[in-house]
């Protein structure tokens, strides 16, 4: 197993000037916390947010260990048959509402394009909103006690596929306010892990510290958050936690799993869209159209 990072890609002027105000920005939070991504991410990721760290935190498709060869896809890569995202549904939300957070998390987060919100979760936590843009995902605390809007985020992803039935694009961990500036007193701690799911995901599960949570699924995505005392530490060796999909029959379709940097996914075209880019096409599983 190689745990090597990937090489280090140079950074537009821009984008450095972005990843800085980020940096100031997470300087000013006084919460400590621990973000886990995918590793092809790691580059942007880590350097997006201070104090976090990016490690792997790829899926498995259920009892599917097998070379692309053997995978049902045809020998002659045939068109993309994949289909978009519906624009997403946010109950109780209106459109000018959705607007505002998409606009307000995108700036947050110090990155180009436009973010989709895909959900909005309030709970004893606070309130939090997932979004994708065409290559990223954005986790945004909204109304909290500094700003309206803060917005860590996970890039270079392949949004249109999924290394299996679903995609875990953050998992991470934030320590409760306490031990932080006087405006978090109070604030709980929490562990969390967000992402992606195929149309066959009817339940997600997430154990971290002894704890499980269901996940809320919504719009083809899914959000678990555990929460944890205001007085809370994140541990220093915390790991990624145990996530679990399940189809409506109750069958297990994948967990997360140690990460290979071997392992790699190809759409029907036989590009290969998650994973090691180098591997020969013919020994990567199938890749997933997102909500196909």
């Amino acid at each position: 197993m190689n745990h090597t990072l990937p090489p280090t890609r140079d950074v537009p002027p821009r984008r450095q000037a972005q990843i800085r105000a980020r940096l100031e920005q997470e300087v000013g939070r006084g919460r400590r916390a621990t973000r886990f991504a995918p590793l092809i991410a790691a580059g942007v990721a880590a350097a997006a947010v201070i104090a976090l760290v990016a490690v792997a935190a790829p899926w498995q498709r259920g009892g599917a260990d097998t070379a692309a060869s053997r995978s049902g896809y045809p020998t002659t890569a045939p068109p993309r048959t994949y289909s978009t995202a519906e624009r997403p549904v946010i109950a109780n939300l209106s459109p000018e509402r959705v607007a505002e957070v998409e606009r307000g998390c995108v700036e947050s987060a110090g990155i180009d394009g436009k973010a989709v919100l895909h959900q909005y979760v309030t709970d004893t936590i606070g309130t939090f909103a997932l979004l994708y843009t065409e290559d990223a995902m954005l986790s945004c605390t909204v109304d909290g006690p500094t700003m309206p809007y803060n917005s860590g985020f996970t890039a270079m992803l392949e949004i249109e596929w999924l290394p299996g039935e679903f995609a875990a694009d953050e998992i991470g961990s934030a320590s409760g306010g306490d031990g932080g500036k006087p405006e978090y007193a109070g604030k709980p701690g929490y562990d969390m892990v967000a992402g992606r799911v195929s149309s066959k995901v009817a339940r997600v599960t997430f154990t971290q510290g002894g704890q499980t949570a269901e996940a809320t699924i919504a719009n083809g995505t899914f959000v678990a958050r555990i929460p944890r005392p205001s007085d809370w530490e994140v541990p220093a060796d915390r790991g990624a936690g145990d996530v679990r999909a399940y189809d409506a029959q109750g069958g297990l379709l994948g967990t997360l799993e140690a990460f290979s940097r071997e392992r790699c996914y190809m759409n029907p075209e036989y590009v290969i869209v998650v994973g090691n880019k180098e591997a020969d096409p013919t020994t990567c599983l199938p890749a997933v159209s997102w909500r196909h």
